[in-house]
């Protein structure tokens, strides 16, 4: 007897080990993975369409922040539209100016008229030169802006198809919700059906075993007056 509880005793210290070399830990991870998906199986698929529709829902707050940005860049692009127009419209006048003062400075006179106004040549000179490397910064502006222009378009435009990517994901997401919830319904109606249906077979029998009977019961013979 104590050899056999020595032998048992041995048995199960040598499975310890076994067990340990084994790793116990990746054996509680498969048991934690393996109740995990159990516990989901038993999640009712009406409690699972919920999650999903509250889930779909919470991208609402998203979608409208996001067009809240696009609302502001949109604003922002359109007041750099007018800021460009309103700077080639001053660019073109300008120009216009400077080109007359050019002309007028190809007199070989040492005078210029300028507004009605005669000054020395070298005083026109100079006073060209400003104007026109003024000319010249205002267009270097109007050219930066217009680049920032085409960046915030396209980068507005990179955030629209975003958008309406997203706003047909919704859509196509609560449609399908509400599939899945219509086809949960037919299949919970049919299954009520199936639970209410009444077997009524053994009704058949003993209707049957009543005919029976009645075929092979004599007559009733009626009583004479």
């Amino acid at each position: 007897m104590c050899k056999k509880l020595g032998v048992t005793a041995l048995v199960l210290v040598a499975a310890l080990f076994v067990l340990h070399k084994l790793d116990l830990d990746k054996y509680g991870k498969a048991w934690w993975h393996r109740t995990k998906a159990d516990i989901k199986d038993s999640i009712p698929p009406e409690q699972k369409i919920e999650v999903l529709r509250q889930q779909i829902a919470e991208l609402t707050p998203e979608l409208n922040k996001q067009r809240s940005a696009i609302a502001k860049d949109l604003t922002q692009v359109d007041v750099l539209k007018e800021e460009i127009a309103k700077a080639k419209a001053n660019l073109k006048e300008r120009e216009e100016k400077l080109a007359i003062l050019r002309d007028a400075l190809k007199s070989e006179s040492g005078f210029v008229t300028t507004d009605g106004e005669k000054l020395p040549k070298e005083k026109v000179e100079a006073v060209f030169s400003r104007k026109f490397a003024e000319f010249q910064a205002a267009e270097a502006a109007v050219k930066a802006k217009e680049e920032l222009l085409a960046r915030r378009k396209e980068k507005l435009e990179v955030a629209l198809v975003h958008l309406r990517t997203m706003e047909s994901k919704q859509k196509e997401w609560q449609s399908k919700v509400e599939l899945m919830d219509i086809e949960l319904a037919k299949l919970r109606e049919a299954q009520m059906q199936n639970n209410l249906a009444v077997d009524d077979s053994k009704f058949s029998d003993v209707q049957k075993m009543f005919d029976e009977v009645a075929r092979r019961s004599p007559p009733r013979r009626r009583k004479s007056r």
